[in-house]
């Protein structure tokens, strides 16, 4: 290699360095505009400086600092995390929407015992499984209300908890029995005990419930695909 050549490409690693600091030059490096205004390719180096450009411009997407993809991942310097993930995704599912939309619409109703369990149609009031199998039906789930025993057994309920929408059931019969639902991260519920988290009352918007609380229930579902 000449003088002239090892000039020339030692100019070219310089511009790429500098494009990896600043993307926007990776356009610019491209072309480059003539004392008398005349735009011609640049042809520094092998010719090849746009592509290898491109290259280093994509690797810095994953090393550098941060970049967005066309997957709606945000790439950062100590790796990729996901923007759409969790709360946003389950946002733009219909059938997690629904499920909001319905809770959202019956906080403020009362506690009733037996409430809910007469049908879909609008309720004075709810119990915990009353308002759950409510929230449950609008997202395309029961074909008729449950209590916390029969919950689990349910068509289109899964064991473990889901990614957006989790059910904490304590199956048992009567008053003993209690249930609470997580919807991409708020949990309501009806009736129950209070605590920090709010609770015990009617139907609720509550906090993210203790540790210890979440523990009274042995039994954690979700339904199928959510």
């Amino acid at each position: 290699m000449s003088f002239e050549a090892a000039v020339g490409r030692i100019d070219q690693i310089l511009q790429l360095q500098q494009q990896l600091l600043n993307p926007a030059s990776l356009m610019a490096g491209q072309t480059s505009t003539s004392a008398t205004g005349t735009a011609s390719a640049d042809t520094s180096g092998t010719g090849a400086s746009s592509d290898f450009a491109s290259m280093l411009a994509s690797a810095q997407g994953l090393t550098g600092t941060s970049a967005t993809t066309g997957t709606g991942l945000t790439s950062t310097a100590s790796g990729v995390s996901s923007v759409t993930g969790g709360s946003a995704a389950g946002a733009e599912n219909p059938q997690v929407q629904a499920m909001v939309n319905e809770a959202n619409s019956l906080v403020g109703k009362p506690y009733v015992y037996g409430g809910g369990h007469s049908g879909w149609g609008p309720q004075a009031g709810y119990d915990c499984s009353g308002f759950v199998s409510a929230v449950l039906h609008a997202g395309g789930y029961l074909s008729s209300p449950q209590d916390t025993v029969t919950l689990p057994s349910q068509p289109g309920m899964e064991s473990g908890p889901g990614q957006y929408v989790t059910v904490y059931d304590r199956a048992l019969s009567g008053e003993n029995g209690h249930v609470i639902i997580d919807i991409n991260g708020q949990f309501y519920e009806s009736g129950g005990e209070h605590g920090s988290w709010g609770g015990g009352g009617g139907v609720e918007k509550i906090d993210t419930p203790s540790a210890a609380y979440l523990a009274t229930f042995p039994t954690i579902l979700h339904p199928a695909g959510l």
